[in-house]
Order: C-alpha cells, then structure tokens, then sequence
C-alpha cells in the first residue's frame, strides 16, 4: 500500500470506531479494539516509512480522529447502562440518550 491509503485506511477504521462508540455495547467495544489495531498497524508502518509530504494533512485528520476517538472510548468504557433505556455518545463525545419508551406504574392500595 502506498503511504497515502494507508493514511487513508486508518482514517476509515478510526472514523468507523467512533461511529461503533456512539452506542457503546460490549460488541462494539471488542469490534473497536479490532479496528484500533489495523489503524495502529497501518500508522506504525507510516511511521516506520517515514510520511510524504504529501500525506501530512492526511496525518493531521487523523491525528483530531484520534483525539476524538480517544474521548469517546474512555467515555464508552465508562458508559452504564440504565433500565430505563439507553444512552450513547455522539462524536463529540456529548451523551445523547434514547429512552425506550416511557412506562406508567399505578400504585395501588
């Protein structure tokens, strides 16, 4: 692969980690995992390789990917969820909850 797909690729499976970490489950958090890796391979080759010049901005991107990514997956590993329904985070890291449906209980007595 050339330095500019592997830049790119890694990207990809960054982007495709936070998507995964806007609901954070279990899954999704063995399947972010999976993905990091391929992108840290891709980025240690690009490292390794020593990056054109012409993939910097590319670096650039996802180096704010990462950032990003990294703020979502503390927040997932921290994540509960409630009886009630649950929550996830977009990808600025801001938790967006979607309640199931409410539920009425009558006290009787």
């Amino acid at each position: 692969m050339t330095p500019a797909e592997l830049a790119a690729e890694a990207r990809a499976k960054v982007a495709g980690v936070s998507a995964l970490l806007e609901f954070p489950t279990a899954d999704a958090l063995d399947r972010c995992t999976a993905e990091l890796t391929i992108a840290g391979a891709h980025i240690q080759e690009l490292k390794t390789n020593g990056p054109e010049p012409a993939v910097k901005p590319a670096l650039l991107e996802l180096q704010e990917d990462l950032l990003r990514t990294g703020l979502l997956l503390r927040r997932a590993w921290e994540f509960r969820a409630g009886q009630g329904g649950q929550a996830g985070y977009t990808r600025t890291g801001e938790i967006n909850a979607h309640t199931a449906g409410a539920s009425r209980w009558a006290i009787e007595g």
